[in-house]
């Protein structure tokens, strides 16, 4: 459907207007105090000015009458674009006034078919969502619900509503790019969660404040430099914990590794992991793909029985077992 530039607009919003596609007076609209998108980068303003500039708006934004005015849903970069260029008209997709929860489902469902909005504004819209369901029922909505609503995964809905737990400071951090979303989950998991299931009584002696604002410096410094690094953390903390179990005495030498991350600023993953567990770690991966790799012939050897894959699959476990001999037989003369 076609919207001519000359058409006659209203200026009083419609009551009870249901989808209808019009040309509004840009200054009969107003943005969405709720909108989640609290972050309008000027690359993208940029860009998208010079395009509507050219072609003029495509894209109807989508709108509800509300006080004589109408309330953005979708769109406001568009329309704050052809404000700045000075338009007088703008193509509108009228919708009916909606509940703020509604508005919310609509705008989370609508960007995640777009471009999903950056990490800070999406938890506050997702918290704000929240806490409309709290308030029309009562009850705080678990992770399933507010996946269900949304559209974002259950990983995705419980990092976002673990970042509107963080310091504000931390927050600024992942909105201005400086540490990303990933570190301070990542840190959650393989360190506070650890620490907590495993090693309780170093979290309860230094606090998980200042566990977390270790690593986060160490991450400022660039003594972290990369998330993933995290995850070496986890496996230092549990070999802690079974060998605190295994001697008896509640204590264990790994634990000097983990006091050190926690009050050295240059202690760092790599160094720690690699002067503790990092062997311990390989033997038990190998221990894990031994089973499965046993598994896996017993398997096949049923699925193949009476096929002329049969023999082949012998043929390999037989070689297997020759190559790891040799290896073993070579290692104990050298030994």
């Amino acid at each position: 459907m076609s919207v001519s530039s000359e058409a006659e607009t209203q200026t009083t919003a419609p009551q009870n207007v249901t989808a209808e596609l019009r040309e509004l007076n840009v200054s009969d609209v107003v943005p969405n105090a709720q909108n989640p998108r609290l972050d309008f980068p000027q690359d993208e303003l940029d860009r998208l000015t010079d395009s509507i500039d050219l072609e003029g708006v495509l894209v109807p934004i989508v709108v509800y009458p509300k006080d004589n005015k109408y309330v953005l849903v979708d769109g406001e970069r568009r329309f704050r674009c052809a404000r700045d260029l000075g338009h007088s008209k703008i193509p509108a997709l009228i919708t009916t006034e909606r509940s703020e929860r509604e508005v919310l489902q609509q705008m989370f469902n609508i960007h995640l078919i777009r471009e999903p909005w950056r990490d800070i504004p999406t938890a506050k819209a997702l918290q704000r969502l929240a806490e409309e369901i709290k308030e029309s029922s009562g009850q705080e909505p678990n992770d399933n619900e507010l996946r269900d609503l949304t559209g974002l995964s259950i990983e995705r809905v419980r990092q976002l509503r673990y970042v509107v737990t963080l310091p504000d400071q931390w927050q600024d951090y992942i909105r201005d790019e400086t540490i990303p979303l990933n570190f301070f989950w990542e840190l959650k998991k393989n360190v506070i969660d650890a620490l907590r299931n495993n090693r309780p009584a170093i979290l309860d002696e230094y606090g998980e404040d200042r566990v977390s604002s270790a690593f986060v410096q160490k991450r400022l410094d660039q003594v972290i430099t990369d998330t993933v690094s995290l995850r070496k953390v986890s496996p230092i903390i549990k070999f802690a914990a079974q060998d605190a179990e295994s001697n008896g005495t509640g204590s264990s030498t790994l634990d000097t590794s983990i006091r050190d991350l926690i009050e050295k600023p240059e202690a760092t993953i790599d160094d720690a992991y690699e002067e503790t567990v990092q062997m311990m770690v390989e033997v038990d991966k190998l221990g894990r793909r031994t089973s499965t790799m046993v598994a896996v012939f017993a398997r096949l050897l049923t699925k193949t029985a009476g096929t002329s894959d049969h023999d082949e699959v012998r043929r390999l476990g037989r070689e297997l077992i020759q190559q790891v001999t040799a290896l073993i037989d070579a290692d104990e003369q050298n030994g």
